[in-house]
């Protein structure tokens, strides 16, 4: 073999090795094959994206709770903002969103696979009060980032279910 065959070959093997994989289709428990999604506001942006996501992965959603059918209830998802620095003049500098989502997922017959949980992400972004309208833009931009972030994470939490 060539040395340009082997510089191409053992990267490729150690990344094989090492259980990489680029992040593509979510491998959701066959538990989750049909799936009712109960959502506190479901017509969220989040969980409108959730169930996008959910069925792009395969799951077929349904409109109520069934034997077949396992159960993933969003109890509450909150987006919230806070101060993070002050100016000496008592002005906000930089904002902290964030965005907290609480769930649980059971099967058909009712069994928690995962017991209520609570997942968070923050965002932090700069304020300036001469730009008002660009930072508001900023801030509905990020709002849409952590709630597109979430569901992937969310997504990832499941596919946990059934490992040990």
């Amino acid at each position: 073999m060539s040395l340009r065959t082997l510089a191409v070959i053992i990267p490729c093997l150690l990344l094989v090795a090492c259980g990489f994989q680029l992040r593509g289709e979510a491998r959701l428990p066959t538990v989750m094959d049909r799936t009712w999604l109960k959502a506190s506001d479901d017509h969220s942006a989040f969980a409108r994206e959730l169930g996008r996501q959910l069925q792009a992965n395969g799951v077929k959603l349904v409109d109520e709770a069934d034997m077949q059918a396992a159960t993933l209830e969003v109890f509450a998802e909150r987006m919230r903002r806070e101060p993070l620095t002050i100016t000496g003049q008592a002005r906000v500098r930089e904002f902290l969103l964030m965005f907290d989502v609480e769930f649980e997922l059971r099967d058909g017959a009712g069994n928690v696979l995962i017991e209520r949980e609570r997942l968070q992400l923050t965002r932090d972004y700069s304020f300036d009060e001469q730009e008002i309208l660009a930072a508001q833009r900023e801030q509905e931009f990020l709002e849409a980032d952590l709630r597109r972030t979430m569901t992937m994470r969310l997504l990832r939490r499941l596919e946990t279910v059934g490992e040990s």
